[in-house]
């Protein structure tokens, strides 16, 4: 009998082992194509316009500044404030931006926020500081995808956007998580990331605005956005005092963010800003972010992508290949493997240079000081593509996504100032497949440790690839 139960428990551990990650990954395998009636519907849409804009741009470089931007924003709202975040921590920037929500929930300001499923699982389920917030008034939070063990086929979607859009007037979209890797100055080793401020003058019906709120209207609607709920007690009760102290002192912690700004003197005109987006079902998507960057690109001669690492696929490969057989100028600027922050992109990369650079397209490995996280394209003089998407088949197939492309020269010249700069602390592969260095490039190698589990995720890549 015992023996008979032995074997029951093994062959159902054999076949969860077997049927669970074959459910969770079986319906990403095969990549979606381009449906026409996507292709006929961007075909319509335009990117470049010959007229002044109803609204200007920032670019954001600094983290410390982009904490002081979302203070400073949330302070001048009226009316509503939505937060959509990959991941929000409780650590120090995501307590102060907690405490700056809780403040204007007090004032009447209607709150509402949306987190990935992942984040929402292991930062918020069990925390006090989300729950105290979820439970107050003029505050509503969802999580989009809850992770559910039981549909393990929606385990690998996720939601990818990070924006925060205040009242009718203004918005942050870049990709920025919510917590000290990316705002403030509080992170030993902080991510450098890239986001942009719009600011609308007059209203206007093709503002970049009205299409990012009913693209947050359409995400809080669906079934797999979920409510998270809040608790009531002496504990939360604890948290909400000190969150609202912490409001308080936040005006002589950061003053600079609760002055008047004169946004036209930080801001540059930008003539049309479009918003570029992904399917926002749980489920395997058509590339449509990936069409729309690459015919962006090839509208132009000369482009340059900021990307923290590139996994692509067979249908990713081709494409850059016939784009650059036109002649097409394509550099790319990425974290060098002993830099970048993501193992499996440093290690896919180790696995596929020589496809890459295959493809013609020139790959500067960048060896900063930190790892680089920003995702941005620039495209000849004008065109300027900034968001949330990685070069790489999640991004691709699997995530929701938002890119602004903003249509300005002066941003076009401040994100290409920017590429000459980082290029001088990157290498290159040259015609002669001899490596060229910038004049600011230090070598940098992997410890033993880092090395050895590099190896071990390169072996993993192999399998794991198609789904990362």
């Amino acid at each position: 009998m015992t023996e008979t139960i032995l074997f029951a428990i093994g062959g159902l551990i054999l076949f969860m082992g077997i049927c669970y990650p074959a459910a969770m990954f079986i319906p990403y395998i095969r990549h979606k194509k381009i449906s026409n009636a996507y292709k006929c519907s961007f075909e319509k849409r335009r990117f470049y316009s010959n007229i002044p804009g109803c609204e200007r741009v920032a670019y954001i470089r600094d983290n410390t500044e982009a904490l002081l931007y979302r203070l400073h924003m949330i302070e001048r709202a009226k009316k509503s404030v939505i937060l959509s975040t990959f991941a929000f921590h409780a650590d120090h920037a995501g307590k102060d931006v907690m405490a700056a929500l809780l403040g204007a929930a007090n004032r009447g300001v209607e709150i509402k926020i949306i987190v990935d499923g992942i984040s929402g699982y292991f930062d918020m389920r069990n925390n006090l500081y989300f729950q105290t917030l979820a439970a107050q008034r003029n505050i509503s939070i969802k999580i989009y995808n809850p992770l559910k063990l039981y549909r393990p086929w929606d385990l690998p979607a996720r939601m990818h956007d990070k924006y925060l859009i205040i009242d009718d007037t203004m918005y942050l979209l870049g990709g920025r998580n919510t917590f000290d890797l990316f705002l403030g100055d509080c992170a030993d080793k902080p991510n450098i990331d890239r986001e942009l401020f719009v600011y609308q003058t007059t209203s206007c019906e093709e503002a970049s605005i009205c299409q990012l709120r009913t693209y947050f209207e359409t995400v809080w609607g669906i079934e797999e956005s979920r409510f998270f709920f809040g608790k009531e007690g002496i504990q939360t009760d604890a948290i909400f005092l000190e969150l609202y102290a912490r409001y308080k002192k936040m005006r002589n912690q950061y003053p600079a963010a609760y002055e008047d700004w004169n946004y036209k003197s930080r801001t540059l005109p930008a003539s049309r800003i479009s918003l570029l987006t992904n399917p926002i079902e749980a489920k395997n998507k058509e590339p449509w972010m990936w069409y729309s960057l690459c015919q962006l690109i090839k509208v132009g001669r000369q482009v340059t992508v900021f990307t923290p690492y590139l996994i692509f696929s067979k249908e990713m490969y081709a494409d850059l290949t016939a784009i650059t057989s036109y002649g097409k100028q394509v550099e790319c600027i990425t974290n060098h493997v002993a830099s970048g922050a993501n193992p499996w992109g440093c290690t896919d990369y180790m696995n596929q240079k020589q496809n890459i650079w295959k493809t013609g397209i020139r790959v500067h490995e960048y060896m900063g000081e930190h790892s680089s996280h920003t995702k941005a394209l620039v495209v000849d003089e004008r065109l300027s593509i900034v968001g949330s998407y990685n070069f790489d088949m999640r991004s691709t197939y699997q995530d929701t996504e938002l890119m602004l492309a903003v249509d300005s020269a002066e941003l076009n010249a401040l994100i290409r100032k920017e590429a000459e700069i980082d290029k001088t602390y990157s290498r290159v592969m040259s015609d002669n497949g001899k490596y060229k260095y910038g004049k600011n490039y230090i070598s940098r190698n992997l410890s033993a440790s880092k090395s050895v589990y590099y190896e071990i995720i390169r072996i993993l890549m192999l399998l794991l690839r198609r789904f990362l």
